[in-house]
């Protein structure tokens, strides 16, 4: 099976999975296997469809540890940013526990990525600046220019005019106050400008940090963000990269990790998380973010234990998973799209990125089959069969040591290389 991934790439994609039995990030649809089903219907319908329309929507991600959410969330993000859709991924948990609006807008505020053709670009770096700064650079760009000293004033004053122009009936006039001023800011660094202490200052206020300054204040910056503001802000910073810098849609997702041991069932933390979700799902469907898919991924006991006591989200969820004749609906079950032949589909992709990574012709005949064993081995260790982090831990490094004597294994010695290569416990029950 052939991937479309480049050297360099692989290499990455390669040190990543060796290093840590994650998800490799952006890398990750190199190597997903099994949900394009579902990735295309989400792709079709919201990407290139409903978000920009500005109808909004939310998708709850269900599966257990080491099943694939946060590969299928990083995949989706990656068909969303060759949509021009803007991301932000944040795992729930100690940085941003979700029973606080105002932790769920900073750690919003410094995920958002740009879409794929700024990050071809060289922006690859995450927050609200950089999503302003690269739509800048590129705006400079389509206008004939490039950045630096060497910007014409015309070309300045149009994307001023475009930026910067008074708006009324914001739903957070602070906010918006100080959207209109980094923009500006930032418009003025592209064309030459030098940094400043005030230009962080403005920068922490957006993303939501706690901090104020007289420059601050002087711009009209009184007050950090907090939770009786954050949903405001947060809507106030949609609204603005949809019309003033024509983003076409946003993906917001919430990769939950063991957070729900954290929260004692019907705890205060526990009905306020709840209440949090509930508002970004009723307002979203209601129009007030626009553009926006959010999504909520966590373990099927968050649904046992948690939204079955609540019957306002359990009823926005349902019971109904998705399937080709219901693409439309809010679960999504990972889980079933998780089989033996999907792992062994994973296990031809990571042989195609090895071979790629290092420049070697594998016999595939002879890997299927140890693909196959590998498989079979695990599924006599776990008494079922393997979640994908689980192989792909164990197959790449499996493939590591093929790469410097290649042989077909035979079932035992399989069973001995899964039985003295199990995963480290850190790290790998997210």
């Amino acid at each position: 099976m052939d991937v479309a991934i480049s050297t360099n790439d692989a290499r990455r994609l390669l040190k990543n999975l060796m290093n840590t039995p994650i998800a490799p990030g952006k890398y990750s649809h190199f190597i997903n296997v099994g949900t394009d089903h579902i990735l295309d219907a989400l792709d079709h319908n919201y990407f290139r469809g409903e978000l920009a329309d500005g109808l909004g929507c939310f998708k709850y991600l269900e599966g257990g540890y080491g099943s694939g959410k946060t590969q299928f969330i990083n995949s989706l993000a990656q068909r969303a940013g060759e949509q021009d859709v803007v991301t932000a991924i944040v795992t729930v948990g100690a940085e941003c526990p979700f029973n606080s609006p105002v932790a769920i807008f900073h750690e919003i505020m410094g995920s958002f990525q740009p879409p794929l053709e700024a990050q071809l670009d060289g922006n690859e770096g995450k927050g609200l600046e950089v999503l302003i700064g690269s739509w800048i650079h590129r705006r400079i760009k389509q206008l004939g220019a490039e950045p630096g000293n060497d910007v014409p004033e015309l070309v300045q004053r149009q994307i001023e005019q475009q930026i910067g122009d008074l708006w009324l009936g914001a739903p957070d006039p602070q906010m918006a106050s100080a959207l209109a001023a980094l923009s500006q800011r930032l418009l003025k660094l592209a064309c030459g400008a030098a940094h400043s202490i005030g230009d962080n200052e403005m920068i922490a206020w957006v993303r939501g940090d706690n901090v104020r300054s007289n420059a601050l204040k002087g711009v009209g910056l009184f007050e950090p963000a907090r939770d009786d503001n954050a949903f405001r802000r947060l809507k106030t910073v949609i609204a603005f990269l949809r019309t003033r810098m024509a983003y076409k849609g946003f993906l917001i997702a919430f990769d939950e990790g063991t957070r729900t041991s954290s929260f004692r069932r019907g705890s205060v933390k526990q009905k306020q998380a709840i209440e949090n979700l509930l508002t970004m799902i009723n307002q979203n469907a209601d129009g007030e973010f626009g553009g926006v898919m959010f999504l909520y991924a966590a373990t099927p006991d968050f649904r046992s234990d948690v939204i079955s006591t609540y019957s306002a989200l359990q009823d926005r969820i349902g019971s109904k998973a998705f399937s080709k004749g219901s693409p439309m609906v809010p679960l999504i079950n990972i889980e079933e799209a998780s089989s033996r032949d999907v792992i062994s589909g994973i296990g031809k992709r990571l042989l195609a990125v090895f071979s790629q990574a290092h420049d070697k012709q594998w016999d595939r005949q002879m890997q299927i089959a140890n693909i196959e064993a590998i498989v079979a081995a695990q599924e006599q260790f776990l008494y079922e069969t393997p979640k994908p982090r689980f192989f792909v831990y164990q197959y790449c490094r499996f493939l590591n040591q093929q790469l410097q004597n290649e042989h077909q294994i035979s079932a035992e010695q399989a069973s001995d290389f899964v039985n003295n290569n199990e995963p480290p416990l850190q790290g790998f029950d997210a």
